[in-house]
Order: C-alpha cells, then structure tokens, then sequence
C-alpha cells in the first residue's frame, strides 16, 4: 500500500520565491485526457434529459461543462488534500491517479454523470442500451462539428487535472524559477516541450520525452533496407520496395522450369547467367528429348486410337452382316416346314378319297364335290373347326385328315 506523505509532493511545492513554474504535461496523455471529457460531457447530457420531452442535450450542455470540470478539479484536489492532511485513505485512488491518469478520470466522471441521471433514465428498459450509446455518439460528433468544447479548453482542464494527481511528476513538469527568462530557457530543454516529428511527410506533434518512441513507429522514418540493398527508404514503403525493386530481392533462376532451381539476388542475375550457361544449355537439351520422346508416344497411342475404331466399325459391319444371314436361313426353314405341310395335307386327302371309294362304288359327284370342298377348307386353313371335338387325342393334337364330311359320307355307305 502507498504511503502519502510530503516526500512524495516534494515536486509540487515550490520554494519561496520561486514563482515562475513550468507546467509543462506530457501532451499525449492530457490529449487523452481531453477525449475523455468531451465524452463525458455527452454522456451527462443525454442520461440528464433522457424521456424528458422539454429539453434536449444541446440545451443543458452549456451548464454541464461548467459543473463538470469544477467537479473534477475539486474532486481531484480534494483527494491529495485529504491525503496529505492524514484524512481518509485515499491510497488505492491516489495509485490509479499516478499511474493511469486516464483511468482515474474516467472513474470521476462515473460519478459525476451517476449523479446526473433523472429518474427515468433509472427505469430499467426505458431506453436500451444501444439507442442510449448512439445517443451519446450522435451528441459527440455534433459539439465536435460545432466546437462546442474547444480542444485547447479540454487540454487546459486536463492539464490541470493532471498536475495535481501526478504527485511523482512522472507526467508534468514541476520546475520552478524565480524569473521569467529562466523558466524561457528552462522550456526549450523541458523534456515535456512540445515539439515535432523531424521526418520529411509527417506532421505528429508530441512531448520530447516520446521523441524515440514516436521515431519507433513513424511511417516517415527513412531506414536503410531490411535487406541490406545500400538504399534507404521510408517505412512506410519498405514492404513494397523489398517485395518489388530492391536489387536485393531474391529471385529465382530464369530457366527454373527447366531445372535450374538457384535462388539468388536479383542484383545477381547477369552474373549467374553467364557462369551456369552450359548447365542452362543441358537443362533445355534434356527438357527437349523428353518432348520428343512425349510427342512419338502421344503420335503411337493416337495411331493406336484411329486403328482401334476401325476395327470396332469393321465388328460392327460383320455383326449385321451374320445377322442378315441367320435370318435368311430363319425364312428358308419357314417356308420349307410351310411346303411339307402342304404335302402332308395333299397325303391325307388322297388317303382318305382312296379308302372311301374302295368302301363304297355309289358315290355320288355331290359327295364328292363335297369331299373337294373340305380339302379346300383344309388349305385355307380351317382345319380346326371341321375337326370333331371327340376326336382329340391323349396328347391334345387334332387329326386333320379325320374330317366331318368324310365321316358322314361314311355312315351313309354302312347305312
């Protein structure tokens, strides 16, 4: 825990005399502080009039700055009186004073706009969290637009602010002198004096005391190359020129494709050219028989290919050319099976003519022309509906040659 006491304000008094006092602050962190107010000063002017319909941010803000920077620099001050008088214990807010102003701020800030809330700001859910913060946002933009607070205001009560929590003088600069032109001479060499990035483009203004940490990062810093091409450029480009133009950059080797696989400087290039020529010359002379081995093996399979496909048409032509043939046989059978049932039908009517005149000597021409008219039937392919349904045999086939009139003409020769 941090013990106040006057050895640790030795840098805020001034002996007798002395009246002449630097005042110099770290312009970084008063820059910040400055940030801070304006946003707490939007804050407290939205929560102050939120849901209330007869005034408006912009109407309460003029008071609010007044009473807002009273309020921190008291608050402030009263805070190391206190803890110099032996008061309360003020240790932890003294420690995030010295060492985190900004954070410090803010907490006291809290406070204030707390204290500035109306009822209905308190309602839960009465105004979301998100409109409240685009409230404050909108409000920010617009004192900004309108310089409603000056930027050279909020530094100066910043700087102010500062000066009496920065009790080590880590931040501000405590000096004291008894003439005017000391203290002149004295701010030329502050290490809190305002002065300027040196580096040709760059406009950044800030304490001296941050002169190496702004040099660290500036974009405008010339560099000698990162790869040690004897060129200086800014840093901003050094990216760019180490990816593009540096004669440092490494390259590789323009017969790569064909099996050079060197790196090297692009500085260098002429000069490996020259001294791995013959190996350049081989590379490109075996890059050029593995073509033409390439292309004889792609003309063979093309070769290949066309012959494959004549062969193919060739099967197909041969395969429709059995088929013509087996159907041809196929017709060839048909009609020889037609002609042998022909024969056989021709067979059975002279059979049966022979038997029915050796039965019977009386036959008349009608019988006979009937007997005609059934060979007839016969052939014209009726045959089975002059077949007798008794006459069917075990097997199921019908006898042609039993015909119903033969059969009549028969009973009639017994009768």
């Amino acid at each position: 825990m941090l013990v106040i006491t006057m050895e640790n304000l030795e840098c805020t008094v001034g002996e007798d005399g002395l009246n002449f006092q630097c005042n110099l602050c770290d312009s970084e962190v008063v820059h910040s502080m400055a940030e801070i107010l304006l946003r707490g000063l939007a804050t407290a002017s939205v929560d102050s009039t939120t849901g209330d319909i007869f005034k408006s941010p912009s109407a309460v803000a003029v008071g609010m700055k007044s009473e807002l920077a009273e309020y921190l620099i008291q608050r402030s001050m009263t805070l190391v009186r206190e803890a110099v008088d032996g008061g309360e214990d003020h240790s932890e807010q003294l420690i995030t004073a010295s060492t985190m102003p900004m954070e410090f701020l803010s907490d006291l800030i809290d406070g204030f706009v707390a204290s500035k809330r109306n009822l209905l700001s308190h309602v839960s859910g009465f105004l979301s969290s998100e409109n409240r913060l685009n409230k404050i946002k909108d409000f920010i933009q617009k004192m900004d637009m309108e310089n409603f607070w000056a930027q050279d205001g909020r530094e100066a009560t910043a700087g102010t602010i500062l000066k009496s929590i920065d009790m080590k003088c880590i931040m501000h600069c405590p000096e004291r002198f008894d003439t005017q032109d000391k203290l002149a001479e004295h701010r030329t060499l502050c290490r809190f004096r305002t002065v300027n990035c040196k580096n040709d483009g760059c406009l950044a203004s800030f304490s001296a005391n941050h002169i190496e940490k702004h040099d660290s990062v500036c974009a405008f810093k010339v560099l000698p190359c990162e790869q040690l091409c004897q060129q200086h450029v800014m840093r901003c480009e050094m990216d760019r020129h180490c990816a593009s133009v540096c004669p440092m950059k490494l390259i590789n080797c323009p017969f790569y494709q064909v099996g050079c696989e060197s790196a090297f400087p692009q500085c260098v290039l002429d000069k490996h050219c020259s001294e791995h020529l013959q190996i350049h010359l081989m590379c490109i002379l075996e890059l050029t028989t593995r073509q033409d081995t390439f292309v004889n093996d792609m003309n063979q399979r093309l070769h290949l290919l066309e012959k494959a496909q004549s062969l193919n048409e060739l099967s197909g032509a041969l395969d429709v050319r059995t088929l013509t043939l087996t159907t041809k046989e196929q017709e060839a059978k048909i009609k020889k099976l037609e002609q042998d049932l022909k024969v056989i039908c021709f067979a059975t009517d002279d059979i049966a003519a022979s038997s029915l005149l050796k039965s019977s000597a009386n036959v008349t021409l009608e019988k006979l022309a009937d007997a005609a008219r059934a060979r007839e039937v016969v052939m014209a392919g009726h045959l089975k509906r002059l077949c007798s349904p008794q006459e069917i045999t075990a097997k199921g086939s019908e006898l042609p040659f039993k015909l119903a009139p033969m059969r009549y003409l028969a009973e009639s020769n017994s009768s």
